[in-house]
């Protein structure tokens, strides 16, 4: 009688080993793919954005983050004498990441990287290369602040008889 041998052989081991292996690479590239397009399919960016003047009516040197759409904004009354309003995006140049108004300093700044911006964008020190982006923005005769990243799209907004 002869023994069948039970023990696995290493070929066979190693491929099971290459299979698993890559199944569990296939998994880890497609669900990171799959959460990417579902987010492509999404509503549209807005075109332009209303604010009540309740909520934007800062003191001065106060500043307040808000939505438009997905992309966080960020509204800020500089100081005395000229008070004035900015509104902002606030996402850091350098790698997306939400910046924050410091009243202390009159300035913006980036945790992810110590980044920091003046009250108009502009960048002070850091990694940042470049300015943060500015909206449009038109205070109508009721109050409404009218925000919009496109210029065109705040102009043809105020066109429409019921903006």
């Amino acid at each position: 009688m002869k023994v069948e041998e039970s023990y696995i052989v290493r070929r066979r081991f190693l491929s099971s080993m290459l299979a698993g292996g890559g199944a569990a690479l296939g998994t880890g590239v497609a669900v990171p793919l799959t959460y990417y397009a579902g987010n492509l399919r999404e509503e549209p960016p807005l075109a332009f954005l209303a604010i009540p003047k309740a909520e934007y009516d800062l003191a001065p040197g106060k500043a307040k983050l808000m939505m438009y759409g997905r992309i966080p904004a960020l509204l800020i009354r500089t100081p005395q004498p000229e008070s004035a309003l900015k509104v902002l995006v606030a996402i850091c140049t350098h790698l997306d990441c939400t910046v924050g108004y410091k009243e202390d300093e009159n300035r913006i700044f980036c945790a992810c990287h110590e980044g920091y911006y003046d009250v108009d964008g502009r960048v002070l020190a850091g990694p940042p290369p470049k300015p943060l982006r500015e909206f449009h923005q038109k205070e109508l005769a009721d109050g409404t602040l009218v925000i919009a990243l496109e210029k065109e799209n705040l102009e043809k907004t105020l066109e429409e008889p019921n903006a």
